[in-house]
């Protein structure tokens, strides 16, 4: 009984200070955003504050940093990439996993081998492809190129769930003449929700924080999304850098609050599959 007690407090010792350790860098991060600069560089480095916050950190990047627009760009090509992508890859993986087109595994397979090409390998092609189309320096452009990023393990992901769904109510709904759209949208779509929330949080921390592509089809200042727009900072900002980690901390806040919103939706649908299976 002792044993098994001291085992279990030494787990939680050990996890928290895992913990910790992993969450340490962005404590930094957002306690150094509440102080001036001169106190930022001062060594020996102190964790806490010593002086009175400096919320008119906050204030600046919003004010001067134009983090509002940059901010509503972001919410903007991220709203729209989660939500044509969700569109895109529900229906693919579902036809893969439940229609079965002909050329069904070749499909899959092609799929699955864009995981093997790195984003690098498809930066020249998909650049020339969106300059032809005159999608340079648009959103219309960024988003396409986030869509097409992300749907190999968005399908796989959603057709490995597909397939372990129970045949029966299908074959119920079959029976009660419901067709195949039916089927879709009132009986297979509900259940495949954990997984679809499972591509949203991947798709939303990806995109939300994505940077490459931003840099590289973005040129517009007022078009700039959050992580883009934090090079103006360092220009502006040379020697602020509490304004600086105040639009490091406003970047990375969102996908805190939208992984810990949906995290149990996250972890059942990382496993519902296993135990399914």
């Amino acid at each position: 009984m002792l044993r098994n007690r001291l085992a279990r407090w030494s787990n939680y010792v050990l996890l928290s200070l895992i913990t910790l350790i992993i969450l340490y860098p962005m404590i930094y991060m957002i306690l150094n955003s509440l102080r001036s600069t001169k106190e930022i560089m001062l060594f020996p480095t102190q964790l806490w504050p010593s002086g009175k916050f400096q919320w008119t950190n906050y204030a600046d990047a919003f004010q001067i940093g134009k983090v509002s627009v940059y901010f509503l760009n972001s919410v903007t090509v991220t709203g729209a990439t989660l939500f044509f992508q969700l569109i895109v890859v529900t229906l693919a993986a579902y036809s893969l996993g439940k229609w079965k087109p002909p050329g069904y595994r070749i499909l899959f397979f092609l799929f699955l081998a864009t995981l093997m090409i790195t984003s690098e390998m498809t930066t020249i092609p998909v650049f020339l492809m969106l300059r032809q189309f005159d999608l340079l320096n648009t959103h219309q452009g960024l988003i396409l190129a986030y869509i097409g990023g992300g749907i190999g393990m968005a399908i796989y992901l959603i057709k490995n769930f597909v397939d372990t769904l129970p045949k029966e109510m299908e074959e119920a709904a079959k029976i009660d003449g419901a067709g195949l759209l039916r089927i879709f949208w009132s009986i297979d779509l509900p259940l495949i929700v954990p997984v679809l929330a499972v591509v949203s949080i991947m798709s939303f921390v990806g995109v939300w924080s994505e940077f490459f592509w931003a840099l590289i089809t973005i040129s517009e200042d007022k078009l700039k999304t959050l992580p883009l727009g934090l090079l103006n900072f360092q220009s502006q900002y040379n020697t602020n850098y509490g304004v600086l980690l105040a639009g490091l901390t406003i970047v990375t806040l969102p996908s805190m609050l939208v992984y810990l919103l949906f995290s149990r939706y996250f972890i059942e649908g990382m496993t519902a599959g296993s135990i399914k299976g």
